[in-house]
């Protein structure tokens, strides 16, 4: 068995996605289930957005809970751009786990995210000049690594030899790079970071690989949540309303009647605490789906599943569907009648998925 521990639901179904993909059955649950048979098991500890103290309390916990079910290894998947409690959390894991030194490598280079000489880059660009800086909970305002992760940390090149001890940052600008890191992991070493990091891990320890992804259709009625602030996602949506396009802005009291189609998303010219507004999501999500029958449900917006998860009572996944890097169609334990995919909002729709 192979463990993860992520801080929000988009990543840990992120990662889910890439199992399905090696040919390994995949668990996605809220807490540890001890008497799972999957060959990998993934952990939403949805910490990013709550305070650092209950942080570093839950991943004491679940590395805790896992280490007692001797998985061969543990992966910590961070956020790529290092929003969240990285430093606090790594910490936690290592002294639970008994590590004395993490390796983290965030950079994914196949979707444009590079750290050179200390900087991280989104498209070429400084991190901190993306749509990253207006993340609502963390505003990304430096494209310095140490200052982006609020703490002194190794920041190595590909020539350096790794220290015995401490948070070590591998740079990365080429998918060869992140290769050249996965063969420095050993049994001592706490691999953490970005879904490509974990993908040539699993590749240096060569495991079946299955490079199907099957694009399909979605059953009508469908319902889109959209809890992003990504300029791309919040522009693609404002222009369907404009032009009259199933669109519900919260917060809102419109009543909904029956649909084919239905997307539900945060008005982008509202300031608003985010916190209220997912358990507004959360909250109108229910009720549609107690009152229509609904196909699908897609969701974008790692914090913004784990709420309406919450209010639904969901709390085990079983990914059927990896429909691109990142988007991954899952059952849920607790209704079987559904199906939900799930993205990051930094993360585009692939084609069939998006039908406005």
């Amino acid at each position: 068995m192979i463990a993860v521990i992520a801080d929000d639901f988009t990543g840990a179904a992120e990662l889910g996605g890439i199992g399905l993909r090696y040919g390994l059955t995949v668990e996605i649950s809220t807490e540890v289930n001890s008497t799972t048979n999957a060959d990998l098991i993934v952990i939403d500890a949805d910490t990013r957005s709550g305070n650092e103290t209950n942080a570093i309390q839950k991943i004491e916990k679940i590395t805790q809970a896992l280490t007692a079910l001797k998985p061969e290894w543990i992966y910590k998947k961070t956020d790529s751009v290092l929003r969240g409690h990285v430093v606090a959390e790594l910490n936690a894991q290592m002294k639970t786990g008994g590590r004395q030194r993490a390796l983290l490598v965030p950079a994914n280079p196949d979707l444009g995210r590079t750290i050179q000489n200390g900087i991280y880059f989104f498209n070429n660009k400084p991190v901190h000049e993306s749509s990253f800086s207006i993340d609502p909970e963390f505003a990304i305002t430096s494209s310095d690594v140490p200052k982006m992760l609020k703490a002194p940390v190794h920041m190595l090149k590909l020539s350096s030899p790794l220290p015995a001890s401490g948070i070590i940052v591998g740079e990365a600008s080429e998918m060869k790079d992140l290769d050249h890191w996965a063969a420095q992991c050993d049994k001592d070493i706490l691999p953490a970071g970005a879904a490509g990091f974990f993908t040539a891990i699993l590749d240096s320890r060569k495991k079946k690989k299955n490079d199907e992804m099957r694009s399909y259709q979605p059953q009508l009625p469908v319902l889109y949540v959209s809890g992003t602030t990504f300029k791309k996602s919040t522009e693609a949506i404002k222009k369907i309303k404009a032009a009259g396009g199933p669109v519900i802005y919260l917060p809102a009291n419109e009543q909904i009647n029956t649909y084919e189609k239905l997307i539900i998303a945060i008005d982008p010219d509202i300031q608003g605490n985010a916190v209220e507004l997912r358990n507004q999501t959360a909250e109108i999500v229910e009720k549609i789906l107690k009152q229509h029958t609904t196909g699908e449900v897609f969701i974008e917006g790692g914090s913004t599943a784990r709420a309406v998860f919450d209010r639904l009572g969901y709390h085990r996944f079983y990914p059927v569907q990896e429909l691109a890097p990142g988007v991954v169609r899952m059952k849920v334990k607790e209704n079987d009648g559904i199906y939900i995919t799930v993205k990051p909002g930094s993360y585009a729709w692939p084609t069939g998925t998006w039908i406005f």
